[in-house]
């Protein structure tokens, strides 16, 4: 991966030796890693540390636990291209292979946490409309179909969704979601947080659509677009 994070490891190794840089680890892969933790932590920040670290070091000793008030109900154990894990994997520890079998990614290791009063259909189309802005356009799915989803997760926020916009986001995920079908990995790591929260907030996604006024969102225009 050509990126600073990995160049700045590359003297330090010539310098002192792969056995060095194993030995900074707490798991088989070498090294440190930047861990960083986002939302309602009470020092949100980028830390330094062994890679192999547990998140509950990270968030609890590194970042001063969550704020008061708050409890952590789920986050983004790698950045918003990864899958949400709930709390009960708040101890998970942080190298490749761990958050892979728990069904996320290590991705970047910045936490993003989701806590207990924060809306998760907000904060997932907060990242979907972060991610339709990034796009370089390229490729349909991508161009045209995080924009649909952006605009459908933001019917069901306001209260104008119905049941089947639910369905149509399944349908984005599975169409979108999986590698292979754009240029890029974009298009599937914006749709990994979108995929397992529509798993993980079933209820609240019910819930809003629920509380919705029937057939005002965009079916048409999202017709076109997918």
């Amino acid at each position: 991966m050509n990126n600073i994070e990995t160049f700045s490891n590359i003297p330090h190794i010539l310098a002192n030796g792969t056995e060095w840089y194993l030995g900074l680890s707490a798991c088989v892969d070498g090294g440190t890693k930047l861990y960083g933790v986002s939302g309602r932590a009470k020092r949100p920040g980028v830390f330094e540390l062994p890679l192999g670290t547990s998140l509950g070091v990270i968030l609890n000793e590194c970042a001063g636990g969550m704020q008061d008030g708050y409890k952590l109900r789920a986050f983004l154990p790698g950045g918003a291209s990864t899958a949400f894990l709930g709390a009960e994997h708040a101890d998970i520890i942080m190298d490749y292979p761990t958050p892979e079998k728990a069904g996320s990614r290590l991705g970047t290791g910045l936490a993003i946490l989701l806590d207990d009063k924060t809306s998760p259909i907000g904060m997932i189309r907060n990242l979907e409309h972060f991610f339709a802005q990034e796009s370089c356009g390229w490729c349909t799915p991508c161009r045209d179909g995080l924009p649909w989803v952006e605009r459908l997760l933001i019917a069901i926020e306001e209260g104008r969704g119905t049941p089947e916009d639910i369905e149509r986001l399944h349908d984005a995920a599975r169409l979108i979601g999986p590698m292979g079908r754009t240029f890029c990995a974009h298009a599937p790591g914006a749709i990994a947080p979108l995929a397992s929260g529509l798993k993980m907030f079933a209820e609240d996604f019910q819930r809003m659509v629920s509380k919705s006024t029937p057939g005002t969102v965009e079916s048409g225009a999202a017709g076109q677009a997918a």
